[in-house]
């Protein structure tokens, strides 16, 4: 899992499409510190400026939700009542965690949010109630909740008639329009890229990397250090379940990586493995 998010892999953002030329107009930019990253948000269009700070702010609230770092969040209260009654949560708490144990079937366990105790995670979904069995187990959304808060913000954009934004938060992206450009890193070289990939419509984008801080993905499965890849970068349609995937996909290395990938549809994927050797199906040219 992502324990220290603050040190994920940072993609480095090339705004090609926008800047010479905004078809929209009026365009409006904003950074905010929130989940332990750099959060931008760039809406383009009327009324931005109100949009950017509705984006943001969609942000910190599923932050307050989500932290484990947050005594008051609904996922401290899940951990606090481990192994003693089950918690009713909201609606956007019951679904990530339902996204999380989806990843964690589809990936046989590479991704885990109970961090090795999959079994002991129960859901009542007709009364959005959540329990860990026993006393001392504990949730942990580092390996998603970025992915699906920047995921919430694209949807509240999009309901608000956005035509062009993007949201970004290093290693989760999101986008609405089309051709915005994003350099993977070289995670053997900090001031190279790989390559370029264009987000089109609909479009999200995450990384997981070890470079920055080796040994900080934890296999759940054994407890060690995951240390079969030094970056997976994943392109979806969802920013969610794309975080997650990225994370299950550095877990499970490039060949297991590769044919999970290859099951789902709408996915792309680039692994760097841990000796420098790239596998994609992109089909992009790289630099």
């Amino acid at each position: 899992m992502k324990v220290r998010p603050l040190y994920l892999l940072i993609v480095f953002l090339l705004v090609v499409a926008f800047i010479s030329f905004n078809k929209f107009g009026r365009s409006a930019e904003r950074t905010a510190e929130v989940m332990g990253t750099t959060l931008r948000v760039k809406v383009l269009g009327e009324d931005a400026e109100p949009l950017v700070k509705e984006a943001i702010s969609e942000i910190k609230r599923l932050d307050k939700l989500f932290s484990r770092f947050d005594k008051n969040s609904e996922i401290s209260l899940i951990n606090s009542m481990a192994g003693k009654t089950s918690v009713q949560i909201s609606s956007d708490t019951f679904n990530i965690i339902e996204m999380s144990v989806k990843a964690n079937r589809l990936s046989r366990g590479a991704f885990d949010i109970t961090l090795g105790h999959p079994g002991d995670l129960i859901l009542d979904k007709s009364m959005r109630k959540v329990c860990l069995r026993k006393d001392g187990e504990k949730l942990d959304l580092g390996g998603i909740g970025k992915g699906y808060a920047v995921e919430s913000a694209r949807r509240l954009l999009l309901k608000q008639g956005v035509k062009s934004a993007i949201i970004d938060m290093h290693s989760s992206i999101a986008v609405i329009g089309n051709n915005w450009r994003i350099g993977i890193q070289d995670p053997q070289n900090n001031e190279k890229i790989l390559g370029v990939i264009a987000l089109n419509e609909g479009d999200a984008l995450a990384t997981s990397g070890s470079y920055e801080q080796p040994g900080h993905i934890i296999d759940p499965r054994t407890g060690k250090p995951a240390d079969k890849c030094l970056s997976v970068t994943v392109v979806g349609k969802d920013a969610g379940f794309a975080d997650a995937l990225s994370t299950a996909v550095f877990v499970l290395g490039p060949v297991d990586g590769m044919r999970l990938v290859s099951s789902l549809k709408d996915v792309k994927v680039l692994i760097v493995d841990k000796k420098g050797i790239i596998y994609d199906n992109f089909g992009f040219k790289l630099r």
